[in-house]
């Protein structure tokens, strides 16, 4: 088992600690495992000199241990993940180790002043993103407003006692996913990581206001959320068969009419349909524009009937007319 103990004080440290251990040679903002030990990276960046952003992107060829060591700052940790822990809280640390169980995305809020002990099995495929913030950055708000400061102390409690319950919304499974499979080809990436992860940040302080309301995000159920996800998985991949309909979508989620199509539109951002009928219009870009194919091939290949429905409906979203090469 490879085992590594650091903690977050410090992002220059923190960087020059794992370069050290993993590539004592490297030069980019990556920091790559040796081959035998993960296949993948560390990426660590300033937002300020009061918020920091963590990137881990890889998978464990060996087991290994992180440890976390408690710092005497109270600065807040920010975790959010698409690979499921499973935790012991325990009074000086927290215990987590990997699990293989399906999770849709969730987030964790931490305090720097408690530890943790994180367990990686080989073959584990861990794609997180961490925001720190110090203690100096959020202390002058919460002196101005305590119920803000209490909520934070809340959120930070119930992150643990209810993670099975909580999950990435829209918006944050959107720009996670940005963040962790980026497109290295773009100069913009230094600055491409820091926006998305500021407006990771700003989800954060939004998810705090909601607490303790009726729109709290701990009462949502975690099963449920993986069907919805499952549904979209399956809407996503039958983009040539005619949209089957909200009553056997949600039959399908094993839910009512009424729940699914509201907790479909809160992680989706849109209804089942237009979900449908917007994957239907970027598969049938992409065929176009990418892999050359003719109106007539892209209508068939998606089951489209009317011509001029089409073209309206694919200028209304892209700006341009499907016949018109770019």
């Amino acid at each position: 088992m490879e085992k590594y103990s650091f903690d977050f004080s410090d992002i220059d440290k923190l960087r020059n600690y794992f370069r050290s251990q993993l590539e004592p040679d490297g030069v980019t903002d990556r920091i790559y495992f040796p081959p035998e030990i993960a296949e993948g990276y560390l990426s660590y960046y300033k937002i300020s000199p009061e918020v920091f952003l963590f990137i881990n992107n890889y998978k464990a060829h060996v087991d290994i241990e992180y440890v976390r060591e408690p710092i005497d700052e109270n600065d807040i940790i920010l975790h959010f993940r698409k690979y499921a822990l499973n935790h012991q809280v325990k009074k000086n640390e927290i215990v987590s180790s990997y699990s293989d169980s399906y999770t849709p995305g969730n987030m964790r809020c931490m305090d720097a002043q408690q530890g943790e002990r994180v367990y990686i099995t080989k073959g584990a495929e861990v794609k997180s993103t961490m925001i720190v913030l110090k203690s100096s950055y959020t202390k002058p708000y919460f002196m101005k407003n305590s119920l803000m400061a209490e909520k934070v102390d809340s959120y930070i409690r119930h992150s643990h006692q209810d993670i099975n319950k909580f999950y990435l919304s829209y918006k944050q499974s959107i720009l996670f996913d940005q963040i962790v499979t980026p497109n290295f080809s773009k100069v913009e990436n230094y600055l491409y990581f820091i926006a998305r992860g500021i407006r990771l940040l700003e989800t954060f302080w939004r998810d705090v206001l909601k607490w303790e309301t009726e729109s709290n995000p701990f009462n949502i159920n975690s099963s449920q959320v993986g069907n919805i996800y499952k549904v979209s998985t399956y809407l996503e991949h039958n983009l040539h068969e005619p949209f089957i309909g909200v009553d056997q979508l949600s039959s399908m989620a094993h839910m009512s009419r009424t729940n699914f199509f509201n907790m479909f539109k809160e992680i989706h951002d849109q209804t089942p349909l237009e979900f449908f009928n917007n994957k239907k219009l970027e598969s049938s870009y992409n065929m176009i524009f990418t892999e050359g194919l003719s109106i007539k091939e892209v209508m068939g290949n998606l089951n489209y009937s009317n011509s001029s429905k089409f073209r309206k409906a694919f200028f209304n979203k892209f700006d341009v007319y499907p016949d018109i090469r770019i």
